[in-house]
């Protein structure tokens, strides 16, 4: 039965196309944001858990 009714839909065959396109740039998006990250940063986000709030780093603190 919802095969029926999606063949009965006009142009839905474009929707897996533009699913898989906004999956690829956002995947590519993410890999050019870790590459390009300061390793400062992961270092000290990884760190926050840890940390008691007491931390005069200025990166921690706008983060907040």
């Amino acid at each position: 039965m919802h095969k029926e009714v999606l063949r009965s839909i006009d142009g839905i065959e474009i929707f897996p196309i533009l699913s898989l396109a906004i999956f690829g740039l956002f995947f590519v998006a993410m890999l050019i944001w870790v590459l390009k990250v300061d390793k400062k940063y992961i270092h000290d986000m990884s760190e926050l858990p840890l940390s008691d709030g007491s931390s005069n780093d200025p990166i921690l603190k706008s983060t907040r």
